[in-house]
């Protein structure tokens, strides 16, 4: 299946961040200062710009921090970027002081906040593909190590949250990601499998790259208005009940339980 009759790629769909960069980067680093703000209160910027600035950069870094290691890279080549750097340096001082809290009365304003969150999920996707081409030119015919990067670049920030708030001097290591597993994580980890298979050729007579694409920006799109403007939803809950009952112990504790009942009896 094409979508070619639509107008649409695979290849103009992941350019829209390098043709749009201040605009996204713009959207991720504002999104980014915001979850700081949120995570250590205005008191806290107020007695430790420091502590917010760098706990701010490791946010909107977070990736490319936690991939460029295991890919064999210098971990500050991801701040290596001056001009975004001073950018997202720019928002945050924006986000935490600017006159009369201009620059966060704004983002934080539905009429522009969904749209940034939209523009921010277009740009998940794109890590997402960006972070399993880097593993395979690392570690061709690793499909796994592909998957695992992918899912990192993609929801770097949440991996890397619990040394955000290390920075700032709160330690919570019940809450990091492996431990309490997010939406995000889960949809980068779908897509990051999706877009493997299909590379790998698994998914080829079934789905065309531009199709898969499509769909992982919908969905990813979709998940996040739907916790914006209604109830957030976790359309991959009922699988993990299912697969928890059957292969994780649920089924087998359910006949045991049974078994003894009747013993009882």
């Amino acid at each position: 299946m094409s979508l070619s009759s639509l107008g649409l790629s695979a290849s103009q769909l992941q350019g829209l961040p390098s043709a749009w960069s201040p605009l996204f980067d713009i959207c991720h680093f504002l999104l980014a200062a915001l979850a700081v703000r949120k995570e250590v209160g205005v008191g806290f910027s107020r007695s430790n710009p420091l502590a917010t600035w760098l706990a701010t950069m490791t946010a909107s870094f977070a990736g490319s921090m936690i991939a460029n290691p295991l890919l064999g890279k210098p971990i500050l080549g991801a701040l290596s970027n001056e001009y975004n750097i001073m950018l997202a340096s720019v928002i945050w001082w924006g986000v935490f002081y600017s006159p009369g809290d201009l620059l966060y009365s704004l983002a934080k304003n539905q009429v522009l906040y969904v749209p940034m969150c939209v523009v921010k999920e277009i740009y998940r996707a794109k890590k997402t593909l960006g972070g399993i081409n880097d593993a395979a030119k690392v570690f061709p015919d690793q499909e796994l190590l592909m998957v695992m990067i992918g899912l990192i670049k993609g929801n770097g920030s949440g991996f890397m949250r619990p040394v955000t708030r290390l920075v700032c001097g709160v330690w919570r290591p019940a809450s990091t990601e492996l431990l309490a597993i997010s939406v995000t994580t889960k949809e980068c980890l779908v897509a990051a499998m999706a877009i493997v298979a299909c590379q790998t050729g698994h998914l080829s007579p079934y789905m065309s790259s531009d199709l898969l694409y499509l769909l992982i920006v919908s969905t990813f799109i979709m998940i996040k208005l739907a916790a914006l403007v209604a109830q957030p939803i976790d359309p991959f809950e009922p699988l993990e009940q299912i697969g928890a009952y059957l292969a994780l112990g649920g089924l087998w504790e359910n006949t045991s339980g049974r078994n003894k009942m009747k013993k009882i009896e």
